[in-house]
């Protein structure tokens, strides 16, 4: 069975123009199979890539970088607070900075081999990736109550469609996922290994919709208005700039696909996956009754969002529910879809 690869976000930091230019044709020579591994800005990126020559040691916890290009600025990260695997070009310019994964800039096969390592790094988002998709493609078919998801004898996640929390086995492979099967259980069925790591069904969407290839934005979308509903119904943090920008004109004003096109002047790709990890997560709809009676506070979100650079979809906590259980299944037209919170 072909499993689907996420796309995986990197960032750069302390590269000039043509050292980035270099590592990015080397990043497009992946074989074919491996996770879409992608540049994009420092601060979304699952995992970042450093310059050795430009990172100076502080102190035990404080890194800096200095700038690789002139529209950039010296950075200084808390490396304690850091949730995301880093990876630096050599040589080091610092002897006091002993990292775990470093890199010959120069070499494909070195570049390739150091982003296999970061990708085992990511190993729980890929599984949440794979989840994440699994239950767009089900949701249709699923009903309420209890799943358990196996492969092999192996228990690898409970969700609980009641509590609305939903467990992941740690230390498992993506790829068990996609060959694993799903069996609904009773009530008493419900509890959740301690130790499986925690995710709510908004998180998992939000997770697969921002790292698919795929359009999986309902067509509606792109021919009815579209409102602003309620804040996502995921961590904060999570959110980009992208997407921001996009709730706070919503929150101003309904509008179309285009409309909203010409509006935020983003990319038509871009909108489509921002609008359907939004609709996963409750926050907007197609239907004028059901939006939101107040608006967007923009600023309260993104300071929080902008908060701790170190925060990853694999590694944040779950937040609490913003609306209440729903009790049953219908088919819904708005937002969640038919899985979520009524």
């Amino acid at each position: 069975m072909s499993l689907e690869q996420p796309v995986l976000w990197l960032g750069f930091a302390g590269f000039t123009p043509e050292q980035s230019n270099h590592l990015e044709a080397q990043i497009g020579k992946l074989p074919k199979g491996w996770p879409a591994w992608q540049s994009g800005p420092f601060s979304e990126a699952d995992a970042w890539l450093i310059s050795g020559e430009k990172s100076r040691l502080l102190n035990a916890d404080t890194l800096k970088i200095l700038a690789g290009r002139p529209t950039e600025r010296v950075l200084q990260l808390n490396l304690a607070e850091i949730g995301r695997p880093i990876a630096f070009s050599l040589p080091l310019a610092s002897r006091e900075l002993d990292p775990m994964y470093t890199f010959d800039p120069s070499s494909g096969p070195s570049l390739h081999k150091v982003l296999q390592r970061l990708e085992v790094h990511l190993r729980a988002l890929c599984c949440q990736f794979v989840l994440g998709g699994q239950l767009i493609a089900r949701e249709n078919q699923l009903l309420p109550g209890i799943y358990q998801v196996s492969y092999k004898g192996a228990l690898l996640a409970v969700m609980d469609f009641h509590e609305w929390r939903i467990g992941i086995a740690p230390n498992v492979d993506p790829v068990d996922f996609e060959l694993a099967r799903w069996d609904r259980r009773p009530l008493a069925a419900r509890g959740i290994p301690e130790y499986f790591l925690p995710n709510s069904l908004s998180q998992l969407r939000w997770i697969y919709t921002q790292r698919t290839k795929r359009d999986v934005l309902p067509a509606r979308y792109r021919s009815k208005p579209v409102y602003f509903r309620r804040a996502p119904d995921v961590p904060l943090r999570w959110l980009r700039d992208s997407q921001l920008v996009l709730l706070r004109e919503l929150s101003v004003e309904s509008a179309a696909f285009e409309v909203l096109q010409q509006r935020t002047r983003l990319p038509s790709a871009q909108l489509a996956r921002d609008l359907a990890s939004l609709y996963f997560a409750g926050s907007v709809t197609t239907t004028a009754d059901k939006a939101g009676a107040h608006g967007f506070s923009g600023h309260a979100l993104l300071d929080t969002a902008q908060t701790d650079l170190a925060a990853t979809p694999g590694t944040l906590p779950t937040e609490p529910a913003v609306a209440a259980p729903r009790t049953g299944l219908r088919v819904d037209l708005t937002a969640p879809a038919q899985l979520g919170r009524k």
